[in-house]
């Protein structure tokens, strides 16, 4: 077996006039011709594109078939349109469309033997690159090609599985490289999502009384949001006469109160407009000399007092402004009228319960609304004791939720970047709490799920990783399957070293460089259980 950078020589075929048909290891004859050569197959990764190019060990003037099958590595789909030229030297086979998904057969033959470079340039719509063939022989008689093909011929390898591109197609295989890669080690416990302290309140009136509706004229319902101060509800309270007049004094002094700081920041509005104008009046004289610097200097002063006061007196309007708004008639403002307290919002967010309806009764304390904000979530694990080294220096994590699978939010601390670790080990389980934070602004992760917490304690340095994906259990054993050429692949056992979220160290079984399967390994693993069904030849 030849290699030419990535790409691998690995069969070899005659070429004879006429159809074209092709299998695994099938040459392409005329019709009623037999077989005297094995094929040859070249495979190339690119960038963007897979190449399996099968070909019959050429020979100088006889017209060859050239079946270049096309996949997209991104996705592992064929390529459906466009056009493929092959170049050998100076030679130029072209298409202007596939056979059918996925196949072009670029035909011709080569007018002088010797070696040439090869290349095949793909334009197509779904992805455009030139791939590089390495060097192509083409030979001075068929005598010459009968060695060479005898020459190349060799025994499969080991644990070889067939595996056609059209099940590959049809399964969008995809392929990943083996690499050398920096692992993170992770000490993988339990844990679950919790509402952060301060997200999630319960509302309680601090009497008893008839539960009312707000201003709005509706209490909120399960799942509805709220603001920060909402008045969610009104409580009329169960009180005797003597209890009432308290409150109606209080209410009483708080409008006299109010009107006293409008009253009051209407006279410092006025008295700013006074200053502004003396200002004015005294730098008209001083420019005429009829003042002097003195009386400038203090119209300026008396200017910046009235906007201090005015300054003031518009916060304090503002804060009574607001407090009536939370009032929204919590108290009434004629004799007789019904006495109501008002159940503000302690939080924004979205109300996850209500425990009431308009005209019920409720008691003090009970509560009535409870209202969550999942914005921000908590990550809690529990540390055995004996791992408590390990998270010491405030390390990273990964979080994984059952619920949600191939999703993973990388965690953060809970202040100032570090995540929070617990004082005390619990008696009962021998276990440390540790917490992170993510932010939820999709709000995919509800409190309660259960979760898994991969924590950081260390990098390794993998000379050869490759994705969990590619991993195949067989009879309790790891696998994967290397590709060898487009449509062979071969079974490896593996020896696994750490993982890594979706990486894992492979100790023994594959090589950096060589490709494994990843998503659809399992169908290459049927493939090899039966092999009649996944590698019999195929028509082009």
């Amino acid at each position: 077996m030849a290699r030419h950078g990535i790409l691998c020589v690995l069969l070899s075929i005659p070429v004879l006039a006429g159809g074209v048909g092709c299998g695994p290891r099938a040459a392409h004859y005329a019709a009623g011709a037999e077989p005297e050569r094995d094929p040859t197959s070249v495979t190339v990764f690119g960038e963007r594109l897979l190449l399996f190019l099968e070909y019959p060990h050429l020979v100088r003037g006889v017209p060859a078939h050239f079946l270049a099958h096309l996949t997209v590595l991104a996705n592992g789909e064929p390529v459906r349109c466009g056009s493929a030229t092959l170049e050998i030297g100076a030679a130029r086979f072209a298409v202007d469309a596939p056979k059918r998904e996925g196949l072009f057969i670029p035909e011709g033959s080569l007018p002088a033997p010797g070696k040439f470079a090869g290349r095949l340039i793909v334009t197509s719509e779904q992805a455009e690159e030139t791939l590089d063939l390495g060097e192509i022989v083409v030979h001075a008689s068929d005598g010459e090609a009968d060695r060479a093909a005898q020459s190349a011929a060799g025994d499969e390898p080991p644990n070889a599985v067939p595996f056609l591109m059209e099940p590959q197609w049809k399964a969008k295989l995809l392929l990943a490289e083996a690499e050398s890669r920096t692992l993170e080690k992770r000490l993988i416990v339990p844990g679950r999502v919790v509402a952060p302290e301060g997200m999630s309140a319960v509302v309680s009136p601090p009497v008893g009384g008839r539960l009312a509706t707000p201003p709005s004229g509706v209490l909120p319902r399960t799942g509805e949001r709220v603001a920060l101060g909402q008045t969610l509800a009104l409580v009329e309270p169960s009180l005797g006469a003597p209890d009432l007049a308290q409150l109606y004094s209080l209410d009483l002094e708080f409008d006299l109160k109010a009107l006293d700081v409008l009253r009051a920041a209407g006279e410092a509005e006025a008295r700013l407009q006074f200053a502004e104008r003396e200002r004015e009046r005294i730098s008209k004289l001083r420019v005429e000399g009829l003042s002097t610097e003195q009386q400038l200097d203090l119209a300026e002063q008396n200017l910046a007092v009235a906007k201090t006061e005015l300054d003031t007196s518009l916060r304090m309007k503002e804060s009574i402004e607001h407090l009536v708004a939370k009032r929204g008639g919590a108290a009434g403002s004629t004799p007789g009228a019904p006495f109501r307290v008002p159940l503000a919002a302690p939080i924004a967010g979205s109300v996850v319960e209500v425990a009431g309806v308009a005209g019920a009764s409720v008691e003090p304390g009970a509560p009535v609304f409870r209202i969550l904000d999942s914005s921000r979530i908590w990550f809690e694990g529990r540390v055995s004791e004996f791992d408590v080294a390990l998270v010491r220096e405030a390390p990273g994590a990964v979080g994984l939720i059952a619920a949600l699978p191939g999703r993973r939010f990388d965690l953060r601390g809970v202040r100032d970047g570090r995540p929070y670790i617990g004082q005390e080990v619990d008696a009962s389980s021998r276990t440390l709490l540790v917490r992170y934070e993510i932010e939820n602004s999709d709000g995919a992760v509800r409190p309660g799920m259960l979760a898994e917490l991969h924590i950081s304690t260390g990098a390794h340095e993998a000379s050869v990783a490759i994705p969990i994906d590619a991993v195949v259990m067989d009879q309790g054993l790891p696998t994967a399957y290397v590709m060898l050429e487009g449509e062979l692949f071969q079974k490896r056992d593996l020896e696994l070293g750490a993982k890594d979220g979706s990486w894992v160290e492979v100790v023994r079984g594959v090589e950096r460089g060589e490709r494994v399967a990843t998503r659809g390994a399992y169908i290459v693993k049927l493939a090899a259980l039966s092999p009649a069904s996944f590698g019999a030849g195929h028509a082009h």
